[in-house]
């Protein structure tokens, strides 16, 4: 099996989609990267912390998953090529929900 071959069979098999479905239930769907920086923001792509080129063993490993936005997921795999930049730069312009949290001076405890 081609090495590009076997991460392609990886991302269509039942127990990727399943870990896939398991870590964005877990994080309910949002950036992780976002809420690190108090920002909540939905998000629908699953992350490999450490890469599965380096350690294929944890493709599957929850600990190793993180639900991020395509914005953070793009600057996490700078690496990749963009073949259509005209689609990017779309990407980009669209606008997103986002929603910031502060605290609330009238609110006391």
């Amino acid at each position: 099996m081609a090495y590009e071959d076997k991460y392609i069979e990886f991302y269509h098999s039942k127990a990727w989609k399943l870990a896939r479905k398991q870590a964005l239930t877990r994080d309910h769907y949002l950036c992780q990267e976002c809420l690190r920086q108090g920002i909540v923001r939905t998000a629908n792509t699953v992350h490999h912390i450490v890469p599965i080129k380096d350690d294929f063993n944890k493709r599957l490993k929850l600990d190793n998953l993180e639900t991020i936005c395509l914005e953070h997921h793009n600057q996490e795999h700078r690496e990749k090529p963009s073949g259509d930049k005209g689609k990017y730069k779309k990407l980009k312009e669209k606008k997103r929900e986002v929603f910031v949290f502060k605290a609330n001076p009238d609110f006391k405890l």
